[in-house]
């Protein structure tokens, strides 16, 4: 095996420290809960958030992850968002956050939770990460809160057994069949199987496209440390479906606000040329697109410095 092989496989470098990868000082957050309803039952329950503080008097972002990630994904992109007090909740089923209590993890059940936390600030922009960029898509299309900004990181644009390659595609059949299989088996045996460390590093290993030795390691570590932080295989199966079978598009014609997307050239979920056909969809007319090259669906750890750049550059002008 040749050596740049085995650095990607195994990468030696440990980041404790994120200012190494960002440039910027760590922002530690501080952690909260939100009572928000139940979609379906009305019942209450708490949502876990987790709040970087900014400047006095700074504008505020509310920031929503991707399929099984919570708040610490984010991190290297809020680390650079510093004029921005910026929250990110752990999704009901992920993180410390339960699962909702009676209504299905679709992706409008989401939007619903996230707005109500969005109620809880004081008009926030709204970002979404992957999966989480459907979720804000949903949320905004639901017309329920006066947000200024919606900005799409790796959006869905296209549904995962339409989107890649053929091998792409494939590979969401395995997975879904996958969850599907630890869903139905006794939970403890089922998350077990999930939270496999060989399986947990090939998913990061598949979807990286860095050969920065540091943000290889810290990808691994991350998913290693947070990937399976959710609540049961049953509340993982219903996410993953709604991750595959929605996209941002399925709301374009009620997303009046102005967007940002931000892509990456190698993204296998999201091609610039998805994104492109998205643009052209969405009802508003503001809206602009940046593809990153080398850059693939984990841009959240690839590129956050340049995502952070964008992101402040673009709502500072708009």
């Amino acid at each position: 095996m040749s050596d740049g092989i085995a650095a990607r496989l195994r990468p030696r470098f440990l980041v404790r420290d994120r200012a190494v990868l960002t440039g910027h000082v760590q922002r530690d957050p501080q952690r909260f809960g939100v009572t928000v309803t139940d979609p379906v039952s009305g019942v209450p329950f708490e949502v876990a958030v987790f709040k970087y503080p900014g400047p006095p008097g700074a504008p505020q972002l509310l920031a929503v992850h991707g399929f099984r990630g919570d708040h610490h994904g984010l991190e290297l992109i809020v680390d650079g968002l510093t004029p921005y007090e910026v929250w990110v909740p752990d999704l009901p089923g992920f993180g410390v956050s339960g699962a909702m209590p009676d209504a299905p993890h679709s992706v409008e059940h989401y939007g619903h939770i996230v707005n109500q936390i969005a109620k809880s600030m004081t008009s926030p922009i709204l970002v979404g990460h992957s999966f989480g960029s459907v979720t804000a898509a949903a949320a905004v299309a639901a017309d329920a809160v006066d947000y200024p900004h919606l900005v799409l990181l790796n959006p869905i644009a296209k549904p995962a057994l339409d989107a890649g390659t053929p091998v792409d595609r494939a590979a969401t059949l395995v997975t879904d069949g996958f969850y599907r299989l630890c869903a139905a088996l006794p939970s403890a045996v089922g998350r077990r199987l999930l939270g496999n460390k060989l399986i947990v590093w090939a998913t990061g290993a598949f979807m990286t496209k860095t050969d920065d030795p540091r943000v290889l390691a810290y990808t691994h570590d991350q998913h290693q440390a947070y990937f399976s932080g959710f609540d049961s295989p049953a509340t993982l199966l219903e996410a993953y479906q709604a991750s595959i079978t929605h996209t941002v598009a399925d709301f374009a014609d009620r997303l009046c606000v102005p967007v940002t997307m931000i892509g990456g050239a190698d993204d296998e979920l999201s091609s610039p040329q998805d994104i492109s056909v998205l643009a052209e969809v969405l009802a508003t007319d503001d809206v602009e697109t940046y593809v990153l090259q080398h850059t693939g669906h984990l841009m959240h750890y690839e590129r956050s410095g340049a995502v952070a750049v964008l992101m402040v550059s673009r709502l500072t002008d708009a």
